[in-house]
């Protein structure tokens, strides 16, 4: 679940942008919730201090009246301890987006003060495009495979991956790709039903990239891949054909 996290100093526009926020997130079912509204941007940073590491989405006022932080300077400093989470300025003025560059700050919108209807709608927009975005997200995230070889989780893309081959230590399988040779813990039948039917297991030994196949050798049942040669067992020789259309 994403958290939200709102700084304005004056507390009945926080109090609107969290109504219309909560609003939106009943109305959409969205996956998220409000932590917390904050009329100081310290007070807010002493709880986010707590929870490094989250990706939050951060609704910020701009013109914040504080001694210390502005809405950029908040920004800065909530980007050091969230690197990954999600700012929207909300402010009376429309031509600020420079100043993020000034100050080293990747803001995801500005929400103009304008009038509370066209408040409303803005963030029901914004909180829209921070969805898409996010599924967007994970879409592109699954075209890799993960596994992991002693302390080190790998993502690698599946368009890099040539094929996989049993190890000939116990329970492990080499992944051989275009940059990687990684040996891990696992199965060839197992990672076969994770990764999709882009991939075959020709042989107990061997599950190829369907579109990395080079040659085939039906004569000496190999195939060539990514350089090197796999073996295929005779009864899978015919299932290959067919699935690459011969």
């Amino acid at each position: 679940m994403l958290e939200i996290l709102i700084c304005d100093d004056e507390q009945s526009i926080l109090d609107y942008i969290r109504t219309e926020i909560e609003k939106q997130i009943l109305i959409h079912e969205y996956d998220m919730k409000v932590k917390g509204s904050y009329t100081s941007p310290e007070d807010l940073l002493h709880d986010l201090a707590g929870r490094k590491g989250r990706q939050n989405i951060y609704f910020l006022d701009v013109e914040l009246k504080d001694s210390d932080y502005d809405g950029f300077l908040l920004g800065r400093e909530i980007r050091r301890l969230d690197p990954n989470g999600t700012i929207v300025y909300v402010t009376s003025f429309r031509d600020l987006a420079y100043k993020t560059f000034q100050y080293h700050i990747e803001a995801f919108d500005y929400i103009v003060k304008d009038s509370p209807e066209q408040l409303s709608s803005s963030i029901g927009g914004c909180l829209k495009s921070i969805v898409q975005r996010l599924k967007e997200e994970v879409k592109e995230a699954s075209v890799c495979y993960t596994c992991r070889s002693g302390e080190k989780l790998y993502h690698i893309p599946i368009e890099d991956i040539y094929y996989f081959e049993t190890s000939s230590r116990s329970h492990c399988v080499i992944l051989h790709g275009r940059n990687q040779r990684i040996e891990f813990s696992g199965n060839l039948s197992d990672i076969e039903k994770e990764i999709g039917e882009g991939f075959l297991k020709i042989h107990r030994s061997y599950l190829i990239a369907l579109d990395k196949i080079e040659s085939i050798d039906l004569k000496h049942n190999e195939v060539k891949v990514g350089g090197s040669i796999c073996a295929i067992s005779r009864r899978m020789k015919s299932h290959l054909l067919e699935k690459i259309g011969q």
